[in-house]
């Protein structure tokens, strides 16, 4: 069971980090690649709705995921 925790902890690390430094935030635009490669029904597609849901009750949530990709430094910001 750790390591389950773990692997999806270490999955969606990576996925904010992709959706910050690869998609720039834009939650909208990973999901269209997603349907129009045929991967609207993946863990990744389900786990961007449920941001884009999040995101639509917590306003600023998508400037703290930023902040705190920024905070790692795991993969800097070309800006």
């Amino acid at each position: 069971m750790t390591n389950n925790i773990q692997t999806f902890e270490l999955t969606d690390y990576l996925r904010y980090h992709t959706l910050v430094r690869v998609f720039d935030g834009n939650i909208s635009l990973w999901l269209h690649i997603l349907r129009n490669t045929s991967r609207d029904d993946t863990e990744d597609a389900r786990f961007l709705r449920w941001l884009q849901e999040r995101c639509e009750v917590e306003p600023n949530l998508l400037q703290r995921i930023r902040e705190r990709v920024d905070a790692t430094g795991v993969w800097p910001s070309e800006h």
